[in-house]
């Protein structure tokens, strides 16, 4: 895989996993999003799909975030779940040539 390829993918990870936490942070310790629940947990679910479930699911166990039980603990693990397996075949397929 080309380098500046994983440059960009890891500060992109890296920039959307902190965007999640910081998200949570202003849900939990402010009240500067002022959305339904419903609302919010929709805005979680896109974050990790776009790359943050890392971040969500930290942000969520450190800041003691009040979450939807069936969200947190089916959905994201499933959406981790199938980005890893996405990633791995991108990077088994660049292995094979």
């Amino acid at each position: 895989m080309d380098s500046k390829l994983i440059s960009f993918l890891v500060g992109y990870f890296f920039t959307i996993n902190i965007i999640s936490i910081a998200y949570l942070w202003l849900n939990v310790r402010t009240n500067l999003i002022k959305l339904k629940e419903k609302d919010k947990d929709i805005i979680s679910v896109i974050l990790s799909i776009i790359g943050g479930f890392v971040g969500i699911v930290v942000g969520s166990e450190m800041l003691q975030y009040k979450q939807d039980k069936k969200l947190y603990r089916k959905w994201i693990p499933l959406i981790i779940f199938v980005e890893f397996m996405i990633i791995l075949v991108i990077i088994s397929n660049k292995v094979r040539g």
